[in-house]
């Protein structure tokens, strides 16, 4: 594999990544949607909360999948630049602070710990809208 493949590659991957990031906050949102619809209808029984709670917990680990496949674009061009080689770019220094700035090569299970972080409290958001109930 060339240097203009792995490159030509992992901007390919930034795309798909781009767009899923971009298709899963407005599953978030529509998350977030039906779930202040669920709490705020008094007629809303232990099914349809149930149902919802399923539906968000489906989107935040849709969500992510995505991000632990994001996380994983920039391993796989790392793991390939080092099997490729530094010292054979054009800019060994700048190749070599890309890898420091990716930190490994190992296959990543989870997201980054940001993303972490932000599907957690959209959970919380989630189930609080539905379960906690509202003060009118």
């Amino acid at each position: 594999m060339t240097l203009e493949q792995i490159t030509f590659a992992f901007q390919t991957g930034r795309m798909v990544d781009a767009l899923a990031f971009i298709g899963s906050i407005i599953a978030i949102w529509l998350a977030l949607r039906v779930a202040n619809m669920t709490g705020e209808n008094p007629d809303s029984n232990i099914i349809a909360k149930i149902v919802s709670t399923g539906f968000g917990a489906c989107i935040v680990l849709g969500s992510w999948q995505a991000y632990t496949f994001a996380a994983n674009t920039f391993i796989n061009a790392a793991a390939r630049i080092e099997m490729f080689g530094i010292e054979n770019t054009p800019n060994p220094e700048r190749t070599q602070g890309f890898l420091d700035f990716v930190g490994t090569t190992e296959v990543a299970a989870t997201p980054t710990p940001l993303g972490i972080a932000f599907l957690a409290i959209v959970s919380l958001m989630i189930v609080t809208l539905i379960w906690v109930p509202r003060n009118n």
